[in-house]
């Protein structure tokens, strides 16, 4: 039962029950208001500063619509419901500092992604008892939230874990609201309302065609116009190694425990990585990597970003070169091919690609060939259908699509530029190149 009220910006008034009340106000979960749910995406655009708490909010009404939308076929228990609330509301609750910047460093370094950490932090801080006292095993809500394949009903994983789930309807208007374009038009309730269960999975009618693929067409711009902007990615490479520099130093990957995790937002790793003193510092490998992330930090505060030298967008529709693409080591040897044909020090070379560490969406993540849609035939009967069969649009969509960028200071752009258009003018045949 809902009894409290909080006024949000997208949704209007978010219900909250006794539950989510008591869950709330944990450190955990307070403490997503603490990191930015952009990362630093405000330096491009300057209203993009809203947190993980407002998301998490966000996140668990519609994962309630959506269950609620659900019972009208299927049986979903109040227990059930107030679990689908409990997943959405803490599945962000393993981020680092910075998102999907610090989980970059932590994958790398510790082999640790958010949602590990989130099961860490649900079952091992004080969110466990909490959760306990209000008659709810922790096991049962990192299952429901962070499971890689859903236990029991199916379709309750999937409400927060699906092609279209409450957390990308809410981050998607949340951050085109927040960022001032005009791309996040999704009609968020035609999409819960043409939802229902086929099988044992969530299906959208085809009824809300049409809602389908603006939501389809959103995650694309969004991708293009926000979290693949060059200046965003550009202020994110700084922010990445400045933190990659000081992670030793400021204990960013060197945490001993939850508790030890939960200390560290936003505000905390900036504050630490303003205040490295490498004179201070004996061990000489150690001042260097401090003088390293000071000079990354300093970059940052007056805004002197790297700048594109090259760019070219891929359209690729083999798995195989895509995962080429984002592999360290390739770009990483890319990054020096270039800095040898330019005569440049490879520490002013970024070769850039989109990953799933990096920013909360790529086109490349999610297939729209996969999203379940059904058909309601003559006899009232749900008949699952190919989306493609029926969208146009889906079929234009359906590739897959990086973008390769090479960043670097200012001054080299020029001899950059030639010699990156060099080593990227032949790519796997696989690959077609857009000019």
């Amino acid at each position: 039962m809902l009894t409290k009220y909080v006024r949000d910006p997208i949704h209007g008034y978010i219900g909250i029950t006794d539950v989510e009340r008591r869950v709330i106000d944990t450190t955990p979960v307070q403490r997503l208001r603490g990191i930015r749910q952009l990362s630093i995406t405000h330096m491009t655009y300057p209203g993009a500063d809203h947190t993980r708490f407002a998301h998490a909010l966000g996140t668990m009404h519609i994962a309630g619509q959506i269950a609620d939308r659900l019972r009208r076929s299927v049986e979903i228990s109040d227990d059930e419901w107030q679990m689908v609330r409990l997943a959405a509301l803490l599945h962000d609750v393993g981020h680092g500092p910075f998102s999907h910047s610090s989980e970059e460093i932590l994958t790398k370094h510790r082999g640790l992604n958010h949602e590990q950490l989130g099961r860490e932090v649900v079952q091992k801080s004080e969110l466990a008892d909490a959760l306990r006292a209000c008659g709810f095993e922790p096991a049962e809500i990192v299952e429901l939230t962070f499971g890689k394949e859903a236990k029991g009903k199916r379709y309750l994983h999937q409400v927060t874990a699906s092609q279209v789930d409450a957390d990308k309807l809410d981050f998607l208007v949340r951050d085109s609201y927040h960022t001032g374009v005009e791309y996040g038009r999704i009609d968020t309730s035609r999409l819960v309302q043409a939802m229902d269960v086929v099988g044992e999975d969530i299906a959208i009618d085809l009824k809300a065609l049409y809602a389908l693929e603006a939501f389809m067409i959103t995650r694309y711009e969004m991708f293009l116009a926000v979290y693949y902007h060059h200046s965003v990615r550009a202020a994110e490479i700084l922010l990445h190694k400045a933190m990659e520099h000081g992670r030793e130093l400021i204990g960013l990957a060197t945490f001993k425990d939850v508790d030890e995790f939960l200390r560290m937002d936003d505000a905390y790793v900036m504050t630490k990585l303003r205040e490295l003193r490498p004179k201070e510092i004996e061990d000489p490998s150690a001042r260097a990597l401090a003088e390293k992330a000071r000079e990354m930090m300093a970059r940052l505060d007056r805004r002197d970003l790297p700048k594109v030298a090259y760019q070219r967008d891929v359209h690729i529709r083999d798995p195989y070169v895509a995962r080429l693409l984002s592999d360290e080591a390739v770009r990483r040897q890319k990054e020096l091919e270039v800095a040898q044909k330019a005569g440049v020090d490879p520490e002013h070379i970024i070769v850039d690609v989109p990953t799933l560490d990096s920013i909360p969406y790529y086109p490349r993540e999610i297939d729209p060939m996969e999203v379940p849609v059904f058909r309601e035939t003559g006899e009232g009967r749900k008949e699952p259908v190919s989306l493609s069969s029926y969208s146009r649009l889906i079929n234009v969509l359906k590739g897959y699509i990086d973008i390769v960028r090479v960043y670097t200071l200012r001054e080299y752009r020029r001899q950059v530029e030639a010699a990156a258009a060099e080593v990227f003018k032949t790519l796997p045949f696989a690959a077609q190149i857009s000019m």
